[in-house]
């Protein structure tokens, strides 16, 4: 799925950006006449959950029909994202996928569903920085001077992740990588757990993603050293990028993104797609993001959408596999 945007793209082509396969059945004049289920495979309360829950009533009123989020966390990202996989190709059923979607294939071989193949996209939601947050007692002053003592005392400094495979574990082995560091991780259940530790001291430093990081920052628990992506973040004004402190190619978000099941009508997608990009043009829902520290997905078509998940599984399972990294 390597399609290209291309303001001419014809239906076929289009159709075969939303799953490969041209053979969707008509979608009804009149979708949605029934309400439409968004499937979050995460805990309720978490990032992905509230981003998701903003979403889904921000265009409930475009589309008439009430979006009901459904959490659902059994076998991880994998069981949520299976059922979708597996639900009616009708439109009615959507996962909202995280970065996660595009490590698993290469962490986890044998997937009950194919990641691109069994999946038609169809509007990014949200995209979140991280922040590079340090225990207090760590003794540097900035981003640099972090990496310079990181350098200088290889295999000293632990960093906590959510888990194998999460976003924040992703960052951390990107950071050793692209920074030439020795520096051990301790997989948590949960962002939680790690936070916990970090502030106890238990482990030196992780990845947050900003909306969690503000808050402890604000009470003095941690200090921020460095943001995630290429560009700063507004809810850490004057704390610099990675790549600004040095770490060259330094890039990595949480983002979220709708997904229907392969074949599902292009009609019910394209329907969608408009609600979202149109929702997420809001106002007030552009104020609740920046309130979590996210950023609006980008107005992509489903063939944008499809291409970049095909870059991000290309991209992370080259740093799976340098990495070494292992499921739990």
């Amino acid at each position: 799925m390597n399609n290209k945007h291309n303001p001419g793209i014809s239906r076929r082509s289009l159709m075969a950006g939303m799953g490969g396969v041209a053979l969707a059945a008509p979608a009804s004049a009149a979708f949605p006449d029934r309400p439409v289920r968004l499937v979050v495979p995460y805990a309720a309360g978490g990032g992905t959950d509230v981003v998701s829950r903003l979403v889904a009533q921000a265009i409930t009123a475009r589309l008439g029909q009430p979006v009901v989020v459904e959490n659902r966390t059994g076998g991880g990202v994998v069981g949520g994202s299976e059922f979708v996989a597996r639900a009616a190709p009708d439109g009615y059923t959507l996962l909202v996928a995280t970065t996660s979607h595009t490590v698993n294939p290469t962490l986890l071989p044998s997937l009950p569903y194919d990641t691109e193949r069994d999946f038609a996209p169809v509007a990014m939601f949200s995209e979140v920085p991280m922040a590079l947050i340090v225990h207090p007692a760590v003794p540097a002053a900035d981003a640099r001077a972090f990496l310079a003592l990181l350098r200088a005392r290889p295999g000293a400094f632990t960093y906590g992740s959510a888990g194998v495979g999460s976003t924040p574990h992703l960052a951390g082995e990107l950071l050793r990588l692209l920074a030439g560091v020795d520096i051990l991780h301790v997989a948590y259940r949960g962002n939680g757990p790690a936070l916990q530790d970090l502030v106890a001291g238990q482990i030196q430093f992780m990845f947050d993603p900003v909306s969690t990081a503000s808050a402890l920052v604000r009470s003095g628990s941690v200090r921020a050293l460095a943001i995630s992506t290429r560009t700063p973040s507004p809810v850490f004004l004057g704390v610099p990028t990675l790549e600004e402190a040095g770490v060259a190619g330094f890039d990595c978000r949480t983002w979220n993104a709708a997904l229907a099941p392969a074949r599902t009508p292009p009609e019910a997608v394209a329907r969608l797609n408009e609600a979202i990009i149109a929702a997420l043009a809001e106002p007030a829902l552009r104020a609740r993001f920046a309130e979590l520290g996210a950023n609006p997905g980008e107005p992509m078509s489903p063939p944008e959408i499809a291409a970049f998940i095909t870059r991000e599984i290309e991209r992370w399972g080259d740093v799976v596999r340098r990495s070494g990294m292992r499921p739990a």
